[in-house]
Formats: structure tokens, C-alpha cells, sequence
């Protein structure tokens, strides 16, 4: 129907109210032909659109829905306009085939039809490949797609590598809110790091992006009821791209990566050991082993019973069979249960095999592989290569401890050779868990866990050899390299003999009151001392953790005056 009489934007909104929508959206139009349409004439025509849009979509009408949309579209109706506005944002969106298709999308993931929602996506990517709202709906199918797969049993790594691909191809790993979320699931499948070369996306990553509580610990309540601290975001994507490394990287992308760890390591308020052990592991793949092998020391040196740092330090030597079997029987000695360190045994044999002792190596081979037959674990083609060997003997002699301890003295001197000495004295013993607590000059209180067949007992002299480190807060700790019973006399520094009254408190201890020597309820009792006597005795240097300070306990009583009598 043409209108040929004189019409207004009045007569339009005047039908609308009557529900002729189609007729009100015919006069509309003619008057937007007019060159000098008002404002109000635009207002009409884009509330006709706006109900016939909402019409068409009701009908599922797509081909009149979108129509309408391109008329409307071209339209700019600003916020000054309120409701109009409002409603034309609306009715562009519900109409819009990518919105629909991102809908579709949403319910896909909803019902657990993940692959089905990122093969839409990705199609819809293909089509709109500049739409930020679709690249960003295609990274996080890509996301999910991760998620779940990280949760399998038996998890695909090459589907978890090809949507890593696909995201950081997106250019999505600038975005660090996103990141967070994509990091996430992946680095908490265990061993990820041997499975797909995470070094690949984390050299794409903008660590300027990172923010402060990337680099912070999350307290989190764990299983025993304790509060504990897990590791960084920035800490565990260093640490697990690092352990992604192997010997078939270029060396240009080892060095980039470890710069990358150790710029970032100095902003983290944490414990670093295992980062700085990731980064010593990256100068062996780089071949470049002097550095390596000084960084493994170091780690060492911090804590000297780490057996997986004696089997590192094997990789920093080349042909000296005779070193890297001390480090393994070293390793062996911190951890002999097999199904942790059976890699050092397996090292013992190989070592054993270069140098020609081939019964050793026998009976070594012998318990790894009875071992593994005995918790259906594989035994690999070299496992197999040296049981059909000529020299392989079942029936060889197992090799005692004693076989350890005398190889290792190598690779514990080659430890040692920079370590400071000291000379301390046991004074308590625990030898349910035979462990000897060492006072030593200098008030260093010190822990070493003795062989059963070695033990040390309370007032032993002992020459010692120890690291020192600090902790994250800055305390001051040390570790036991090497202990050794020597036959001498203990310094005055750390024993000391004393003759002195005492005075016995309420609780049934007693101190003398010059020295303030120590002595339990135990000591108490035994000899009946009571204040006034004067003791005579051997004491020794002692930490009270209670108060937090150094002191003396008694450790023999030699004698007691009472009264000018000696009661010996």
C-alpha cells in the first residue's frame, strides 16, 4: 500500500499501537525516502524494525530476521535514545547468526557435548576469523576440551597438544586472565612435562603480562588438617617447561628459556631449590657440564641426601665409570627402596658392566629385574640385552651395604673437598630412628642420620663435614655431608667440667647457679640432689628450643657435697 496524502511519524507510531505493524513499517520506510527525514522518522522506522525482527524470530523466520536486521543495522540509534537503543542492541544480537551459533555453542558445552561444541566453534572461527567474541568462545572449547581430557585415566597428550597449538595460534596467550585458567589443568597431570614440550608455549608467553599474585604461594588446608603453601603460578610453568628440555633442543632456546627462569626467579617469594635444580638440569642439556655439575654441588651442598641430585650429578662427567658409580651407590645409600630409585641401581649396573665386574653387576641386575617381575614393571630392551649376555650369572652373590659405602667415599670427598670441618659431640641419640643430635663449635646444632650397623651414642667426639644454607625467611640451617667417630678429646667449647652448688625449682630441675648448667628431672631424682649441694660433673653444650638459646646440660654427675660429706 503506497500513502500519497501527507504522513507523520505520528501516523506510524499510531499504528503500530493498532497492531498493524506492516503497514505502520510501509509508511515508515516512505518516509525515510525523503531526503529530509526527521529524527522521529528514523525513531518509527527503527521501532517497526525492532517489532518486526522480534516477529521473524518468533516465527524462526531467518530470511525476513535478517532482512530486517540489515535495514536496521545502518541505523545509528545512540544511547540518548534509551529504551530504542536498548532494544535495537537487543534484537541486532538475537538476530545475529554468529550470536545464535555461539548460543548453540554454549548449550553444546552445558550438556558435556565438548568435542561437539569445539568442532561448531572452530567451523564458526573459519568463517569469522576478526569476531573477538568468536575467538575468544573458541579458546575457551579449547580450554574445556583440556580440562576434561586432563581428568582422564589414560589421557590423549597428542589432543592436549594440538588445542594448545590452536590457542596460542589464536594469540590468546596474551590474555593473562585466560592463561591463568589454561595453565591450570595442565600442569597438574603428572609427568605433562615428558609428554608434551611445554617449553615451546612457554617461550610464547609475555611475562610482563603476569601480575604480582602470579608470583605469590596459595595457602590451601590440606588433607592432615595443616595449612600449606602451593607453589606459584610463574614458579610452575618455569619449572615444568624446563623439565620439558631434552638433548634435541637447540641450545639457543635452552639458554633463552633458562635467562627467562632466572630473570623471574628473583621476583618470587618462595622456595626456588627445585626451579634452581630444573635450571641446573638445562646446562647438561646444553652441554655445558662444569656449570652444570657446580649448580648440582650447590643444590648439594643445601641438602646432601637428595638421591636424585648424586644420580644429576653422574650426568655432569663424561666416561669416568668409577665417579658415576660412587654417585649411584651414594643415591643408593639416601634412598635403596627400588621403586623410587630404581634408576640408580640400574646406573650401578652399567657402571659395573663398563669396568668389567661382571658378577657385581649380575647380582645387582639380578634384584633390579626380580624386582620389577615382582611388581609387573617392564623390563626394557636393555634390561633384556644384558640378561642374555654371556657374563650374566643369577646365581651371583648379592652385594652388602658395605659394597655402597666403600664405593661412594668418592663421590662424598669430591662433595666434601670445599666444605667446611668441624668437630662436634653427640649429645642425645634417638635410636628408634637412628638419628644422632651433634652439638658443634660455633653452637650449630646438627642432625645425622647414622647407619643401624654404625651407630654413634651420646658424649661420641665426631669430626663432621657440613653445608650451610638459608631458608626462604633467611634462617640459617645446616646439613651433615660426612660424620666420622674420632678418637680425641672433646673441645671446652662443648664440653666442660664444672663443681658448683645448685638450686632445685618447683618442677623438679635443677640448674647450678653459676653456670646455670642444666640438669632433668630425671638426673634429679637419681641422685636425690637438693638445693644447697654442691655437684661436681660433666656437661655439655645444648640447644633448648623452648627458649630458644644455647646453654649447658649435665650429662654425668662425678660427685656431691652435702655438708662437707662427698657422696660419690
Amino acid at each position: 500500500m503506497e500513502y500519497t496524502e501527507h504522513v507523520t511519524s505520528r501516523d506510524v507510531f499510531d499504528l503500530r499501537r493498532g497492531g498493524r505493524i506492516d503497514e505502520a513499517y510501509t509508511m515508515a520506510k516512505q518516509l525515510m525516502e525523503n531526503p529530509d527525514y526527521s529524527v522521529w522518522d528514523k525513531r518509527a522506522y527503527a521501532w517497526c524494525l525492532v517489532d518486526l525482527i522480534k516477529r521473524a524470530n518468533a516465527e524462526n523466520n531467518q530470511a525476513a530476521a535478517e532482512r530486517y536486521r540489515n535495514e536496521l543495522k545502518p541505523l545509528i540509534i545512540t544511547e540518548s535514545d534509551g529504551v530504542l537503543f536498548k532494544q535495537t542492541e537487543y534484537v541486532l544480537r538475537v538476530v545475529n547468526p554468529v550470536v545464535k551459533t555461539l548460543a548453540t555453542i554454549k548449550s553444546l558445552k552445558e550438556a558435556g557435548q565438548h568435542q561437539d561444541a569445539l568442532d561448531k566453534v572452530k567451523d564458526l572461527y573459519a568463517q569469522n576469523p576478526d569476531d573477538e567474541s568468536v575467538k575468544n568462545a573458541y579458546g575457551w572449547c579449547l580450554h574445556k576440551v583440556i580440562q576434561v581430557e586432563a581428568k582422564e585415566k589414560a589421557i590423549n597428550f597428542e589432543r592436549i597438544k594440538a588445542c594448545l597449538d590452536d590457542v596460542f595460534a589464536l594469540g590468546l596467550h596474551n590474555d593473562i586472565n585466560f592463561m591463568r585458567y589454561l595453565w591450570g589443568p595442565i600442569l597438574t597431570i603428572k609427568e605433562v612435562e615428558q609428554q608434551i614440550p611445554l617449553y615451546q608455549y612457554a617461550l610464547q608467553l609475555d611475562f610482563t603480562t603476569f601480575e604480582r599474585e602470579d608470583y605469590e604461594v596459595k595457602p590451601y588446608k590440606g588433607s592432615d588438617g595443616m595449612m600449606h603453601n602451593w607453589p606459584s603460578l610463574v614458579i610452575r610453568v618455569l619449572r615444568k617447561s624446563l623439565n620439558s628440555l631434552d638433548k634435541t633442543v637447540d641450545k639457543e632456546t635452552i639458554i633463552t628459556l633458562r635467562n627467562l627462569a632466572v630473570e623471574h626467579m628473583a621476583y618470587l617469594n618462595e622456595s626456588t631449590y627445585y626451579l634452581k635444580w630444573s635450571i641446573a638440569k638445562s646446562y647438561v642439556m646444553s652441554n655445558e657440564l662444569d656449570t652444570a655439575q657446580q649448580k648440582i654441588l650447590d643444590l648439594l651442598q643445601a641438602k646432601p641426601n637428595e638421591f636424585w641430585l648424586w644420580n644429576g650429578l653422574v650426568n655432569t662427567v663424561e666416561n669416568d665409570h668409577i665417579f658415576a658409580l660412587s654417585c649411584y651407590c651414594k643415591s643408593l645409600l639416601c634412598q635403596s627402596r627400588l621403586q623410587f630409585n630404581g634408576a640408580a641401581k640400574l646406573g650401578v649396573v652399567k657402571e659395573l658392566v663398563a669396568l668389567g665386574q661382571y658378577d657385581m653387576a649380575s647380582a645387582e641386575l639380578h634384584e633390579l629385574v626380580t624386582f620389577r617381575i615382582d611388581n609387573h614393571q617392564t623390563i626394557n630392551d636393555q634390561l633384556n640385552t644384558y640378561l642374555h649376555t654371556d657374563w650374566y650369572n643369577p646365581d651371583a652373590e648379592s652385594l652388602s651395604k658395605d659394597f655402597y659405602r666403600e664405593n661412594s667415599a668418592i663421590a662424598v670427598e669430591f662433595l666434601c673437598q670445599s666444605l667446611p670441618r668441624t668437630i662436634g659431640i653427640v649429645n642425645y641419640v634417638s635410636e628408634v630412628q637412628n638419628r644422632a643430635f651433634i652439638a658443634a663449635d660455633g653452637d650449630m646444632s646438627l642432625m645425622y642420620q647414622y647407619d643401624a650397623e654404625e651407630p654413634l651414642h651420646e658424649m661420641d667426639v665426631v669430626s663432621i663435614i657440613y653445608t650451610r644454607y638459608e631458608d626462604q625467611d633467611g634462617t640459617v640451617r645446616y646439613n651433615v655431608a660426612a660424620c666420622e667417630k674420632v678418637d680425641e678429646e672433646p673441645p671446652t667449647s662443648l664440653v666442660m667440667k664444672f663443681k658448683e652448688p645448685i638450686k632445685v625449682i618447683d618442677t623438679g630441675l635443677a640448674f647450678t647457679k653459676e653456670s646455670n648448667v642444666f640438669m632433668d628431672h630425671k638426673m634429679v631424682q637419681t641422685y636425690n640432689l637438693m638445693s644447697g649441694h654442691v655437684v661436681s660433673g660433666v656437661a655439655v653444650r645444648s640447644f633448648n628450643k623452648k627458649k630458644n638459646c644455647w646453654g649447658w646440660q649435665a650429662t654425668e654427675i662425678l660427685g656431691i657435697n652435702d655438708a662437707d660429706s662427698e657422696i660419690a
